[in-house]
């Protein structure tokens, strides 16, 4: 379970259609119900029932809801935290900074190697 499958499955829930919760989320319908399958496979349950109409919560779709909504607030709350705070100067700062990726290699997690050489 991750935080795109959660997402999906508020979104879904919330609009009652997987192609205008998928734009809305900016993916694909296929990837959307792809997320969905996942996430069913994971509960091992099945949260929608899909017609032509859109998509309907089941019974166990309808238990998660409130958790899955829980789970996506703290996802925000989170992302929050972090996009205002700056180890070197504090909150204010991240605020008002533009990253300088220029002339400097990055490891695969992101951290400052040394400076490109010209």
């Amino acid at each position: 379970m991750d935080e795109r499958q959660f997402r999906a499955f508020v979104s879904i829930a919330e609009v009652g259609r997987m192609d205008l919760a998928a734009e809305a989320l900016g993916y694909s319908q296929p990837a959307i119900s792809y997320q969905i399958k996942c996430l069913e496979t994971s509960l091992r349950a099945k949260l929608f029932t899909r017609d032509s109409t859109g998509a309907r919560l089941t019974t166990q779709g309808q238990m998660l809801l409130p958790a899955a909504r829980a789970v996506v607030t703290l996802f925000d709350s989170i992302k929050q935290t972090f996009d205002a705070y700056d180890p070197a100067s504090g909150p204010a700062a991240a605020r008002n900074r533009i990253p300088a990726t220029r002339g400097t290699r990055t490891t695969t997690v992101g951290r400052p190697r040394k400076p490109i050489e010209h």
